[in-house]
């Protein structure tokens, strides 16, 4: 009798920076009942991903499980696909990264499983049409992709139970069409229609292959799968029920069926993704049009700037790897740490956000940031020898045709944007490999320097709620700009004229940055360019994300003053302020701000509401702190105030 070939295989990952309570969770509930379970039914074959991440968990929380995993390979009936090690998307990495990224998954599994993987999963199996050169050259022979992307080729839907062959330059890989009628029916509906299905497949020549791969989360961890799954003995009952019908149904491997089967012919592919995907990356709210997903960058700006930060610091470390001036092997050991730190940052599930995905979780990002500056730390120890720089550098960082600039010393990255508001988008404290600037956007960017000129009738409330309350267009508006570079300092020059109420003005801010000092100085001027005198209410935003609003741990000291509540989520107005220091005990350094002239201080917590699959969720993004001041000045005048931010442990 003709077999349809059944091809199975799970899908598993948890982010970079995920809580442990998070992972342990998942393995309890989803992965280890479902191999467990997979281990009861020895004939039948799946395959089976786990990011590295998992198995950097895994060894050292779990091994037993590994344990269990080469127990599976040795009878022949597991099979495991690579991928890049930290479950990047491989298209948005340079291709120096890519080949790295699988080769070092690729070794993991030969070393630790005994077995050189022949396929590959493609994290959340993003395809452009380029990749199949870098994937042969990885040693790479198959590759799965979800049937939507053959299916937008024009091609048959019955025409998709086998595997394709594509090229790029001449350079092959084979492709696996996952279905997703498959996907939408295990685990949510009963064995029995999912038996029906299977029979409706075409297989006139008995070659006929389907293929069901999906994330391993879904098999215990979703809202109520995994009473459904185990506990109801839903997936026993459709392993068992699958099995009796061997006489029909035959579960092989995807190796396995490439040795025996020839390929259902040549296609070549279009930029894309599963459906859910390419609606989460679309730029229109217009259900009709598919996005792509690098537009992720274009909606979300934080995701820019972190994918950015991640580019500039591999072509720096890239360079060095080719460069001839590093020898020793000393100097390679703390370039491979380098470089694992940076593949560790281009995990993706910071990068995007649809129902899934963790670009507002702020922890995530944390994750990459934190290991982009490791990264770059042990670079510069390489490149500097561990001694006291300054430097500044120009160029344009976020890609978008305009000059940012980088004050940079031993202990301090500052990022700035002349282009929006002469803004500090990114502090990083270079100790603790912490970007304090790690913040979302809420109607505008929540960047630190950002200079406002209020309405005279403004309240806290309505600051807070981003209501129409500037009586100027500093904020996001152009700052021309003069980098300043002396020995043993480099200093920034911003400036902007604009018109407050009918009144020109003009506002200067001069950042400054020594050698072995965590500390920056900002030297603030508003003149009245007018020919009559006025009154002005100025402030300057600061926004901090130490990433917990409600911990005991982190909070506010406001000079001698106290406060009902100290968090660094909480609201409120305070008078006559010139100290303030945000505690972060749990990180171990404190951020203090000194103010020249006493301002009156609003505080409040930003919050970001996003949809996930348990519904929305409100979450804490950064610490937002307006200092301002009413004054007024004549024709020609000039107010001054500086403040000097300075982080110490």
């Amino acid at each position: 009798m003709k077999k349809l070939k059944f091809l199975f295989g799970v899908h598993c990952h948890q982010p970079v920076g995920n809580f442990d309570h998070v992972f342990e969770d998942a393995y309890s509930r989803a992965y280890l009942p479902f191999f467990e379970t997979l281990a009861r039914h020895p004939k039948i074959k799946f395959a089976a991903h786990l990011s590295g991440v998992l198995f950097d968990w895994l060894g050292k929380n779990h091994p037993e499980f590994l344990d269990l995993l080469n127990k599976l390979i040795k009878r022949g009936q597991l099979e495991l696909l690579s991928g890049g090690y930290y479950e990047p998307i491989l298209s948005i990495i340079p291709d120096a990264d890519k080949l790295g990224q699988i080769e070092l998954q690729n070794q993991f599994i030969r070393q630790k499983f005994l077995r050189a993987p022949q396929g590959l999963w493609l994290t959340e199996r993003v395809w452009e049409p380029s990749l199949p050169k870098i994937l042969s050259q990885a040693g790479i022979e198959y590759v799965l992709l979800d049937d939507d992307h053959f299916i937008r080729t024009g091609m048959n839907p019955d025409k998709l139970f086998g595997y394709y062959i594509t090229e790029e330059k001449g350079e092959t890989i084979k492709v696996f069409p996952i279905s997703r009628r498959l996907r939408e029916l295990i685990p949510f509906r009963s064995p029995g229609e999912i038996l029906e299905y299977l029979k409706s497949i075409p297989n006139p020549d008995g070659n006929a292959a389907v293929c069901f791969v999906d994330d391993g989360e879904k098999f215990g961890m979703r809202p109520e799968t995994h009473k459904w799954i185990y506990e109801e003995g839903y997936l026993e009952k459709l392993l068992s029920l699958l099995s009796a019908n061997s006489d029909w149904i035959e579960f092989t491997s995807f190796s396995n069926y490439l040795e025996e089967y020839l390929p259902c012919g040549r296609i070549y592919l279009a930029s894309g993704s599963y459906n859910e995907m390419q609606k989460w990356s679309s730029l229109s709210p217009e259900p009709e049009f598919n996005g792509y997903f690098r537009n992720f960058f274009v909606k979300y700006p934080a995701a820019n700037r972190m994918h950015k930060r991640m580019l500039l610091l591999s072509h720096k470390l890239n360079s060095l790897f080719s460069g001839k001036s590093l020898i020793g092997k000393d100097k390679k050991t703390e370039l491979d740490l380098a470089r694992k730190h940076l593949f560790a940052g281009q995990c993706n599930c910071a990068f995007w956000h649809g129902m899934f995905g963790g670009l507002f979780l702020n922890h995530l990002r944390h994750a990459i940031y934190s290991n982009l500056i490791q990264a770059e730390n042990l670079l510069s120890s390489l490149s500097r020898g561990g001694k006291p720089f300054v430097e500044l550098t120009l160029g344009d960082f976020d890609k978008d045709g305009e000059d940012e600039v980088i004050l940079s010393n031993d202990l301090l990255n500052l990022y700035f944007s002349p282009r929006q508001g002469g803004a500090l988008f990114e502090l990083d404290y270079k100790p603790k490999a912490f970007n304090l600037l790690n913040t979302m956007e809420q109607v505008y960017s929540r960047f630190s320097l950002l200079d406002h000129f209020l309405l005279p009738d403004t309240s806290f409330s309505q600051f807070v709620s981003a209501e129409n309350c500037e009586a100027a267009d500093f904020i996001g508006g152009r700052y021309s700009f003069m980098p300043k570079r002396k020995p043993g300092e480099v200093g920034l020059r911003l400036e902007r004229e604009g018109n407050v109420s009918g009144a020109p003005v003009k506002v200067s801010k001069s950042i400054s940055l020594y050698p072995k000092q965590s500390i920056f100085s900002v030297e603030y001027e508003v003149t009245n360019l007018g020919r009559e005198p006025d009154e002005f209410w100025f402030g300057v935003e600061f926004n901090f994300s130490m990433l917990a609003g409600n911990a005991p741990d982190r909070y506010y000291v406001i000079g001698k003053k106290k406060l009902k509540d100290k968090s660094l989520g909480s609201s409120g107005e305070t008078e006559n302020v010139s100290l303030l220091k945000l505690v972060d005990e749990y990180s171990g350094f404190d951020v203090s701000l000194e103010l020249g002239k006493p301002a009156t201080l609003w505080r409040f917590g930003v919050v970001t509401t996003s949809r996930s699959e348990k519904g929305f969720d409100n979450i804490y993004q950064s610490s937002c702190l307006l200092f301002n001041w009413k004054f007024k000045l004549g024709p020609n005048e000039t107010w001054k105030v500086k403040v000097l931010v300075r982080i110490e442990e």
